[in-house]
């Protein structure tokens, strides 16, 4: 079965698919990961969206980077190419266990030819059986096929709300496909597109930018979330032809159905995001290793980036040290925005707070309900765990709050006191 590339002569082959039986010695979603968010573990980063075709299937979109990939002429053909395969497991949940049996798995297959090898980026499509009405987990891997070298995803997917993002397709006008994140850089320019063609009207609520910061890390007992009222709201035809562009920062929720709370929410964080650059993108992650008071003099600062560095600088002790500080601490911040952004900024949720102070967990394990991350620490018997819940709301269906317990509460107070005795912490170490 050939599937259509846009824009590369680039041939997509499914080399295999089957319904899988709903028996299961071993609930599908017990999987221990060690790489998926770990960026030098994995060797390619395809990038996915998932648009709900209709009541039977939902449409993969995905976008790949010919230079992670090896051409060469080393086969029988002596053709010069690449291959790219794109395995995926969609494990159905159980509505109330969330547990989950894989009930369908294929492979697609990608030829990159020559000119081919210098393009930015190819894109590709898959349909995936989800059905209307169930929610699912769906496991990507991507395989250089010459190389070996691989990539790794989960998408949850929820067909159980006609309303929800998954039934808006956002296109990005410069590249005239999918958009593959939930932000925009000022002046980017998009269509959006809806399932159900009877709807005429799409609604926006904008909710302007407070900058405001994670909930406390140790005294907080609910999650931080930022006041949902929107400063203005705009109703514009839906139609594939209206071009948005997101020229204030902030929140834009889209809706088709004005009573319902399910939506579309796309971002603008500013001009460096997922990056972090100014004097103030540099300060507000230090939240999590400041005390309060500290965190308030460095905000009345009126030099800032002078007052980030004279705060790295006390806790290395040396330039040498704080700059190799500064750079795990603010790549981390990076990565957290590029895995963790859902109704906030990556390095503000509580995956991002643990990933910054503690680098990739050693095993992630993925349920129906969230994510179980472990980290391995030489003075205990076992394997620290830190448990991310599924929480239900309006503006993301990936939001997760940490579940927590006095031991990873332990590990934590100790990670902050490394990072502030200018020591990068490992909990292996």
């Amino acid at each position: 079965m050939k599937l259509r590339i846009a824009g590369i002569a680039a041939a997509a082959v499914l080399l295999g698919g089957c319904g899988a039986s709903r028996q299961a010695s071993a609930p599908e979603t017990a999987e221990y990961l060690a790489a998926l968010y770990n960026p030098s573990e994995l060797s390619l980063h395809p990038d996915y969206s998932l648009f709900h075709e209709d009541d039977r299937f939902s449409m993969l979109y995905l976008r790949a980077y010919p230079r992670e990939l090896r051409f060469s002429q080393t086969n029988e053909q002596a053709e010069y190419r690449a291959l790219m395969g794109v395995h995926y497991r969609l494990i159905e949940l159980d509505p109330a266990s969330m547990e989950g049996v894989m009930v369908d798995s294929a492979t697609v297959t990608y030829k990159l030819l020559k000119k081919d090898e210098d393009r930015p980026a190819f894109f590709g499509s898959i349909p995936i059986p989800a059905r209307s009405g169930y929610r699912y987990l769906l496991r990507l891997e991507a395989r250089d096929l010459q190389r070996g070298s691989y990539g790794l995803e989960y998408l949850y997917v929820d067909k159980t709300n006609p309303f929800g993002a998954q039934n808006f397709k956002v296109i990005a006008q410069s590249t005239g496909y999918p958009k593959f994140m939930n932000f925009f850089l000022p002046g980017e320019k998009f269509n959006i597109q809806y399932r159900d063609l009877s709807y005429d009207t799409v609604y926006v609520d904008y909710f302007r930018s407070e900058s405001e910061l994670p909930r406390q890390p140790v005294t907080a007992s609910v999650d931080y979330t930022m006041s949902y009222s929107p400063d203005t709201s705009y109703a514009y035809p839906l139609a594939d032809t209206v071009q948005f562009n997101l020229v204030r920062k902030g929140m834009y929720f889209f809706r088709v159905n004005p009573e319902s709370d399910e939506g579309l929410t796309l971002f603008n964080f500013g001009g460096s995001f997922p990056e972090v650059k100014t004097p103030t993108e540099l300060m507000e992650p230090i939240f999590y290793l400041a005390t309060l008071a500290e965190y308030r003099d460095l905000r009345k600062e009126p030099n800032r980036k002078l007052a980030v560095d004279d705060f790295w600088l006390k806790r290395g002790n040396s330039v040498e040290r704080s700059r190799e500080l500064i750079r795990v601490y603010y790549n981390r911040v990076v990565y957290s925005n590029l895995y963790f952004t859902s109704n906030k900024e990556g390095w503000k949720t509580d995956r991002g707070m643990i990933f910054i102070l503690f680098g990739p967990p050693s095993r992630i394990r993925m349920t129906g309900t969230g994510e179980r991350w472990y980290y391995y620490e030489r003075r205990r018997s076992k394997a620290v765990e830190f448990r991310f819940d599924r929480k239900p709301s309006t503006y993301s269906f990936d939001h997760m709050t940490w579940a927590r317990t006095p031991e990873s509460q332990v590990l934590w107070n100790e990670a902050v006191r490394s990072w502030r005795s200018g020591k990068v912490y490992s909990p292996g170490s």
